[in-house]
């Protein structure tokens, strides 16, 4: 296959540098003590970084039931790393949001990826860098990220 021809395995690459970026990020978070958590949690920990999220959002996000999600949240708050407080707007809600333990946990993810981003761009070059953001907001567009389990 020359370098001008489509690439029929594209999935399959996205696939390993997915793969390859979540088993660094799991690396860097079971270093730091964190060995009960899957790449499900941490996208639970996206969806309520900053302002929280209901059971109902978290489960929209990750494509699955709230009950699932409810699941998911009970793990979490039972290991520490999110609490549930009454929510500001819907008394019938509870708004899920990290604890310290959750904060230090995605700043461990954060430096993770961080760590990977500059390896590739020092291979790569920040265009091919900036290109590859563009071309994989392409391919994505109008998906969601969903739980590896």
């Amino acid at each position: 296959m020359s370098r001008d021809e489509p690439r029929a395995d594209l999935l399959m690459l996205l696939m390993r540098a997915a793969s390859t970026l979540a088993e660094q990020i799991n690396e860097a978070i079971v270093v730091q003590g964190n060995s009960t958590l899957r790449p499900a949690h941490g996208l639970v920990f996206v969806r309520v970084a900053g302002n929280g999220a209901t059971v109902s959002e978290i489960g929209a996000f990750l494509g699955i039931t709230k009950q699932s999600a409810a699941v998911i949240v009970d793990e979490l708050t039972a290991s520490g790393y999110v609490d549930k407080q009454p929510h500001p707007q819907d008394r019938r809600a509870q708004l899920v949001r990290l604890t310290s333990a959750g904060l230090d946990v995605t700043a461990a993810a954060t430096d993770a990826a961080l760590a990977r981003w500059h390896a590739a761009s020092a291979v790569l070059g920040a265009d091919t860098m900036a290109s590859l953001v563009r071309a994989l907001e392409e391919i994505g567009r109008g998906g969601t990220p969903r739980p590896v389990w």
